[in-house]
């Protein structure tokens, strides 16, 4: 099962580059991607890793996104 999380602010298409490169080099990411024009994400993981992938993410998002937040937007079944 997956998650959506909405993107806080508008990205560039270089934010979002260099944030799925990131997002998808961490070792527990199974898939990640942007949708509905980048204003959320879609992150897939084994359940149990959500609270540290998602820590790592929200960070990602802050740094490359200059203060970017995410906020939990529904499952992905």
């Amino acid at each position: 099962m997956g998650r959506y999380y909405r993107v806080s602010k508008k990205l560039t298409e270089d934010m979002v580059t260099e944030i799925l490169q990131e997002v998808t080099e961490l070792p527990d990411v199974e898939k990640a991607e942007f949708v509905e024009d980048n204003t959320k994400i879609l992150v897939l993981t084994q359940e149990e890793k959500y609270p540290d992938v998602m820590t790592r993410i929200v960070n990602i998002f802050s740094r490359v996104g200059k203060g970017c937040e995410l906020s939990f937007a529904g499952f992905a079944y």
